[in-house]
């Protein structure tokens, strides 16, 4: 029975290679790709009383024609003014999202989130181009609706919104960027969850690590090349026991860029809220 039972293993595992060979053969793996980087949703969420009394949304186009959602948390200090980026799941509504910026609105700062093409109710779908155009168009709108210079902005990026921050800040000058639970490379990442993420079943793995694992990546993210091109202050914060991106990767990317400030949590994982708020408010302060 035993002897039966793995020769059926033997057999499945032998016609899923079979598969996998002829899926990268005959299609588009970006297209694979993409789905594994963008989990974009255009469900969204009521914000949450301490943003909601402040807050409007507004929509513009960006450089390439693509209607992009925003949402302005009004606040009475004018300088700095932080652009929000999210990370690459839902869309700027989602609870842990709003409850990361809640103590910008309570500290009275103006804050604006953009929801990228093809999440919230931007149009469009994501790739990584796509996402830089999308912040560099929203700075540009920035700058001629609001009167809102670079020279008074601070750019956050949350996971994968720090590699489109950093792309950003790399190009041009701000009053201060901020990466939070930041990742070297979409090829490291990749590396690393092959590696570490284990937990699955024997099937699931093959999958993966047969299909993924031979990907050429289309989305780069690369922000270990570009981080020390930023000429603005810097701030790289990430939780010691996150998760989702390890915090090595966070503390190599403080290394290639050796003027940043550095706060490295105990407390607290990748889409964890409140342990930020401190070295966030104190850097703000400091580049004011």
């Amino acid at each position: 029975m035993i002897r039966k039972i793995s020769y059926i293993i033997l057999v499945i595992l032998f016609l899923m290679g079979v598969w996998t060979f002829n899926i990268h053969k005959s299609i588009d793996t970006s297209l694979i790709e993409k789905k594994i980087v963008y989990k974009p949703s255009s469900v969204t969420f009521k914000l949450i009383p301490p943003l909601a009394s402040k807050a409007e949304e507004g929509s513009f186009i960006s450089k390439d024609g693509i209607k992009i959602t925003y949402i302005r948390i009004k606040g009475d200090k004018k300088s700095p003014i932080v652009i929000f980026c999210h990370g690459n799941e839902a869309n700027m509504t989602r609870n842990d999202n709003q409850d990361k910026i809640k103590f910008l609105a309570k500290a009275d700062y103006e804050v604006f989130a953009l929801d990228y093409r093809g999440f919230g109710k931007s149009s469009g779908e994501p790739d990584e181009q796509g996402l830089y155009k999308d912040l560099d168009s929203f700075i540009t709108y920035l700058n001629t609706k609001y009167k809102i210079p670079n020279d008074k902005i601070v750019l956050w990026g949350h996971s994968l919104g720090s590699a489109v921050a950093i792309n950003e800040a790399s190009k041009k000058k701000f009053k201060g960027v901020i990466a939070e639970g930041a990742f070297t490379s979409a090829e490291d990442m990749k590396n690393y969850r092959i590696l570490h993420k284990r937990n699955a079943n024997p099937v699931h793995l093959f999958v993966r690590d047969s299909l993924f694992k031979n990907l050429k990546l289309t989305q780069k993210f690369a922000s270990k090349d570009k981080i020390a091109k930023i000429k603005s202050p810097m701030l790289i914060i990430h939780a010691v026991n996150d998760e989702m991106i390890p915090v090595e990767m966070g503390k190599r990317l403080a290394k290639l860029k050796p003027d940043a400030q550095t706060y490295f949590s105990k407390v607290g994982k990748h889409c964890d809220y409140g342990w930020q708020d401190k070295p966030i408010l104190e850097f703000l302060e400091k580049v004011y």
